[in-house]
């Protein structure tokens, strides 16, 4: 029944994390580093940011199965097609029409996207289920150069903004933010939600990941 309930707490952080995710998009301010790829391609094509995402994720599934010299974690699907799904409910369904052009009500809802993306991220990686592949990159990274999650965060999602950028992403001064603070409210939340972690995992497993 725990893992009934895990699973739940799973999906709950996905979605939130993608309600974050299109809260900022939707707030004018700059997309995040890692949404300006999939904002800028689909400028170019007809096709939802949640597919680019979709298509995106499933390359660089092969890319961590490169790197992890392991079988390809088709799993991953799960998420991946949760994220891109519950993505382009919120931007094109939830929040199609909203506008908000007043500076404090852009940087309110820019705040609770950040903050969302965040949380939902940490409560979801807390969990024994399946990784979206960019935050499992993220994870083994971390491993391979025993750097801070945070410090993987920024210096991805940096190179992920520039080419945003290139592709003509609407990227801007909430993109920067994003970049430079997303991993540390990551870093935070994940040990803020440690006990999520003692639902499945051993106390050495927990001591470990935190």
């Amino acid at each position: 029944m725990k893992y009934v309930y895990l699973f739940l707490i799973y999906l709950a952080g996905l979605t939130v994390s993608s309600l974050g995710l299109a809260l900022i998009i939707r707030s004018g301010l700059g997309v995040g580093p890692g949404d300006s790829v999939a904002v800028g391609v689909s400028m170019h094509f007809p096709i939802t940011v949640g597919n680019v995402m979709i298509i995106a994720f499933v390359i660089l599934l092969g890319i961590n199965t490169w790197l992890e010299r392991k079988r390809p974690q088709f799993e991953s699907l799960i998420p991946i097609i949760i994220r891109g799904r519950t993505v382009d409910f919120f931007l094109y369904g939830l929040l199609e029409n909203a506008s908000y052009e007043v500076w404090w009500s852009q940087w309110g809802i820019f705040s609770l996207g950040l903050v969302a993306t965040a949380v939902g991220v940490a409560v979801y990686l807390r969990t024994p289920f399946p990784r979206i592949p960019l935050d499992h990159f993220m994870m083994i990274v971390n491993e391979k150069t025993n750097q801070s999650k945070s410090s993987v965060r920024i210096f991805a999602e940096s190179g992920m903004a520039l080419i945003g950028y290139l592709l003509g992403a609407p990227v801007g001064l909430g993109t920067l933010i994003v970049a430079l603070l997303l991993g540390p409210i990551i870093q935070f939340s994940y040990q803020w939600s440690r006990p999520i972690a003692k639902l499945w995992a051993s106390p050495e497993h927990v001591r470990e990941s935190s």
